[in-house]
Formats: structure tokens, sequence, C-alpha cells
């Protein structure tokens, strides 16, 4: 297979749990060659996700490192073919940054998506307006040809919430000044918050407020998502900085988010004064 010139979060972490399943065997990069009988650059070229991988050889390779979890096996396998098909979010790759598949690509196979956020209304819950108002003044700053288009991608990966039997768990936990921050004025504030009321009462999905009288919490370096996968150790914690998306995988590092974000939902008002709260504020928007 040829080198990839932007590998997806996802085909990294692959490479990166090859590459331990090999050091923890105690092979060397020629040894694992041997056993996959191919070049050390293509084991480098794997384990950098620069390349893909077969699931025959990734079976070899893991005979090779002594793996006999059927789940991590099964696990990887997946990983490996996901790499190779084309799904919808190969569409928008002209026209949105590379981030955008590996977002869509982890959301797509989650079993659980944990939120906090201090500013926004998450991606998977925001209303097209709101979206626009976001696009047009946030740090991506596309031309005004490319709004809709991200806009139509955001709206896309919403549709795993559509279906009768979502897959999909979502909990979010907001600070109260998101509800306030009049993004596109009341009007467009007020919809998106209607919309947060509607979408907080179906079975999936949770939404908790953070008020402002709690005066600590764990919450206060910023927002930050955590991507849980079917098989745990391959959970992801995505943050973001002005310019780009960061993505924590080192198992202790995502521990201390998941830590973080029970201590956050823990104080947080539950499900029912959380929603009370929101249909509250957007009545107070009503013009």
């Amino acid at each position: 297979m040829p080198p990839r010139r932007y590998p997806t979060v996802r085909q990294k972490r692959l490479g990166a749990e090859l590459r331990r399943l090999r050091e923890a065997a105690g092979l060397s990069g020629e040894q694992a060659a041997e056993a996959l009988e191919c070049s050390k650059g293509k084991i480098s070229r794997v384990e950098t996700g620069m390349s893909g991988i077969r699931a025959a050889e990734l079976k070899a390779l893991l005979l090779a490192y002594g793996v006999d979890d059927a789940d991590l096996t099964q696990a990887l396998i997946e990983m490996a073919r996901e790499g190779r098909r084309r799904n919808w979010w190969n569409q928008y790759e002209s026209v949105l940054p590379p981030g955008f598949a590996d977002l869509a690509e982890l959301e797509s196979k989650a079993v659980s998506l944990y939120s906090w956020e201090t500013i926004l209304i998450p991606g998977l819950l925001q209303t097209p307006d709101y979206m626009r108002v976001l696009f047009r003044r946030g740090r991506l700053e596309p031309p005004e040809g490319e709004v809709e288009a991200h806009v139509r991608g955001r709206l896309h990966r919403q549709q795993m919430f559509e279906t009768d039997d979502p897959t999909t768990e979502l909990w979010v936990v907001l600070y109260e000044a998101v509800l306030h921050a009049k993004f596109g004025g009341s009007a467009v504030m007020r919809e998106q918050l209607l919309h947060l009321s509607h979408m907080a009462q179906r079975d999936h999905v949770t939404v908790q407020v953070l008020p402002y009288t709690i005066d600590s919490h764990r919450g206060v370096n910023g927002p930050f998502g955590i991507v849980g996968m079917p098989d745990p150790g391959m959970d992801v914690v995505r943050t973001e900085t002005a310019l780009s998306s960061l993505y924590v995988q080192d198992d202790t590092q995502v521990a201390a988010y998941r830590l973080m974000f029970d201590q956050l939902r823990a104080v947080a008002l539950g499900p029912v004064p959380s929603l009370q709260l929101i249909r509250d504020v957007a009545e107070r928007l009503r013009v």
C-alpha cells in the first residue's frame, strides 16, 4: 500500500499500539519484519500510520508478538480495515481540513462521547444558524463559499443520532456561561437552546449544566472531549488549540481526563434541573 500523506488519528493509534505490542514482546523492527517477511521500512511505516496493513498481515504480526486477546485482535483488525475504506467524510477532503476526517472517523466507531464545554454548544448539538456564526467568526475563518460545506459536514456528523436506535452515548457538561453567550444574537441563541433542550430529552443524550455558583471545579484548564471506543484501551481525548485539534492517546492521560469528567458531572446540576435552566434562559431570549 502506498504511504499516506496524512495518517488519521485511528491509523496513528493502530501503529502506536502495534509498536507497543512489539516492544512488549521484546522484538526489534528487524525481527518483526522477518516474521512478516517484509522490509524493516514497512514495519516503520505501519507503526507511524503512514502505510496500511492487511488483516492477514496483522494477524501474523500479532501471532509473532504473542497476542492472544481476541477482543484486542478484532479491534486492531477493524482499525486496519477502516484505513482502506472510503466513507462519507471523504467527500469533504477537498474543502475541509484533515482534522474533520479524524473526528468523523473516531465518532463513527465510538460507543460513548463525553464533552466538557466552557464557551460553545458542542458541534453534535448545534443548529445550522449557530454553526454559521461560529464558522464565520471562529479560528477556521473559511471563505464564505466554504461555510456551507462546513455546515453540511457538521450536520452529517449529527446524523449518527438521528437513527431509531443510536449506538453511541453522548454526555455533555456545559459551564453555565455557554447558555448566556449570544452568538448570532438572541433569536439564533434561543433557537439553539430550544434545540439543545429537545436533544437533552433523548434517551442516548445527557446534558448537565455546571452553574456559576460552583466556585471550584476540575474544568478550569479548558474544554475537552473523550471518545470512548469498543475496546477501552483505544479511547482518545480531544482538546483544542487556537489553530488545531490535539489528540491524547496515552492510557494514563486518558484515565486522568476520565476522572476529571466524572468529577465535573458529579458537581454539575442533574439532567432535570439542567433542562429547566436551559429552557428558562431560552424563554428570557424570546423576542
